[in-house]
């Protein structure tokens, strides 16, 4: 089922960069006798780190959250599964999207030798140009063939058709510990199958009952992990469990209820969790004493500034809380937590809906100065405009 030769760009709002590859040529290819000569033929394809997508749901009550989600983050060569929590897990869905397309045209034209007439160089001049326009294009082409062979393949998924047959399974599968266990144990058999090669990207989505359990050390190691609950979890509740999957070893991990959207989740796998891809950070960072998550005056002048765009129809943000290094990793991320959370408090005050935030803390990840330095203890706001706005 799998094809490993090319991992590449994400298809969505954005097509990675085209990357042309020589051909077979080892120096310069004649054309017809007589004719003007070419360099050897190129390729167009895309090029990016392949990537790995495991969701684990209860029921379907996960849908259409999950199935926008998948339809937003689509790319191709991406590994897709979806498990429903169970013993043993139901696989729903388990398939690698189509790998992108290629075009190959002829070499660009080389230039004539030295002693050339003003008529030649002209005609050269236009060759070149042509070539460079039929180049465009075909770049073009090949980024819209590639995402129609993908939009065809997320409808042969029948996603939102599967789903909707699924009965819950038993209270006590739809934990956060059992889910990533599931989750675990799903990628360690992907891994095992196609060797370590998501470098690009690795995430897991839980659609979970409850955010009780331990987790195991290391059983997520180098995991993006969202958690959606099927209630909104208290600050405490989400930022703990945010603690239980850094120490399980996530690379990053988000808590949000159950009023996130499809547009949301998207924006958080597609972002790293972060910076809210394609977002517009139009907050300045706002900063925080050491130790501390109580907002100052110079940092509710900042927030204010930004609920004119927050109450723009359709718009949602990002918060994402960070702290500096000192003290151990689990309390700085619990720390990053508060900070956000104080920041979404804020605009829920000033008639921001829930549902239109969401939270993220990162811990002492991405310094911006030394990092013991204050620059660190603070929080972003990336504001997303609905795209179907406008």
């Amino acid at each position: 089922m799998r094809n490993l030769i090319h991992r590449v760009g994400r298809i969505g709002a954005a097509v990675g960069a085209a990357t042309l590859l020589a051909g077979c040529g080892l120096s310069s290819v004649a054309g017809p006798p007589g004719g003007p000569a070419t360099g050897p033929s190129v390729t167009i394809t895309q090029d990016v780190p392949p990537s790995a997508l495991l969701t684990v749901m209860t029921g379907s009550a996960s849908d259409p959250a999950l199935s926008g989600l998948v339809a937003s983050t689509a790319r191709p060569n991406e590994d897709v599964r979806i498990l429903q929590a169970g013993t043993p897990p139901r696989t729903i869905a388990a398939s690698d999207s189509p790998a992108p397309s290629a075009i190959t045209m002829p070499g660009q034209p080389l230039a004539p030798g030295g002693g050339q007439t003003d008529y030649q160089t002209a005609q050269y001049a236009k060759r070149l140009q042509a070539w460079r326009t039929r180049h465009a294009a075909e770049v073009q082409a090949e980024a819209a063939r590639t995402r129609e062979n993908v939009s065809v393949w997320l409808t042969g998924l029948g996603i939102p058709q599967k789903i909707s047959r699924l009965a819950d399974p038993p209270g006590d599968e739809g934990t956060l510990a059992a889910e990533s266990g599931v989750a675990a144990s799903a990628l360690a058999e992907l891994q095992a199958e196609a060797g370590n090669i998501f470098g690009g990207r690795r995430v897991i989505v839980l659609f979970c009952h409850e955010l009780s359990g331990g987790l195991p050390v290391g059983e997520l190691t180098g995991v993006d992990v969202i958690v959606v609950t099927s209630y909104l979890p208290t600050a405490a509740a989400a930022s703990a469990a945010q603690a239980d999957l850094l120490g399980a070893g996530a690379a990053q991990a988000a808590v949000v209820g159950p009023e996130v959207t499809a547009v949301q989740l998207a924006g958080l796998v597609s972002a790293d969790l972060s910076r809210g891809a394609g977002g517009d950070s139009v907050s300045a960072p706002v900063l925080f004493a050491n130790d501390s998550f109580a907002l100052g005056p110079v940092a509710i002048r900042e927030l204010a500034g930004l609920l004119p765009r927050l109450r723009e129809r359709g718009a949602t943000a990002v918060i994402s809380g960070f702290a500096s290094t000192p003290g151990t990793a689990e309390a700085n991320y619990v720390l990053s937590y508060e900070r956000a959370t104080v920041v979404a408090n804020f605009f829920e005050s000033n008639g921001i809906p829930t549902f239109a935030l969401i939270i993220v803390g990162h811990g002492a990840s991405d310094v911006v100065g030394s990092g013991a330095s204050g620059a660190n203890r603070r929080v972003l706001v990336v504001i997303e405009e609905s795209a179907d706005e406008s």
